[in-house]
């Protein structure tokens, strides 16, 4: 028995170093408990506040963090604090505060452009790519932009 368990226990710690390790799984109840970065305490206050975190994972090998708020909304931030990722809750659009805050001036003017910054319902940034935007459309699915707000690509819905 001492012999399995002297096998079995390295390779169930390989295989949870190699896996996406979360460091702190739990639910938090407000922005001002969490250890998140100062950065995005203040996005969360500012966009959601009174609005409790659901749930909050810290990733170990990225320093990111991944949050559920208790409206339904979907955050990621990156280690210093920039949200990377915002989804809004199922049925709902992001605020228009919000994206004009995320989204360069010239990916919102295309939007606006376009009758669809009242529309976004997700917001994906990547600095090497740009932006990625999911609109609530009936023929567009999402937008795409470099880091400065250049309209790269549309896709429409198949």
């Amino acid at each position: 028995m001492n012999k399995i368990i002297r096998k079995i226990l390295p390779a169930v710690a390989v295989l949870l170093m190699a896996g996406n390790i979360h460091v702190n799984a739990q639910r938090v109840a407000s922005v001002e408990n969490s250890d998140l970065p100062e950065a995005a305490k203040t996005f969360l206050k500012k966009h959601f506040n009174g609005v409790a975190i659901h749930e909050y994972d810290k990733k170990f090998w990225s320093n990111s963090y991944e949050l559920e708020l208790s409206d339904g909304t979907d955050i990621d931030f990156d280690s210093k604090g920039r949200c990377t990722e915002v989804s809004a809750p199922d049925d709902k659009l992001l605020d228009v505060a919000l994206v004009r805050e995320l989204l360069p001036a010239a990916a919102c003017l295309t939007l606006t452009n376009d009758n669809l910054l009242e529309s976004v319902e997700e917001i994906e940034y990547n600095p090497s790519k740009g932006y990625r935007v999911e609109v609530r459309h009936g023929s567009l699915d999402d937008y795409r932009f470099d880091t400065g707000g250049k309209l790269i690509k549309v896709t429409h819905d198949d």
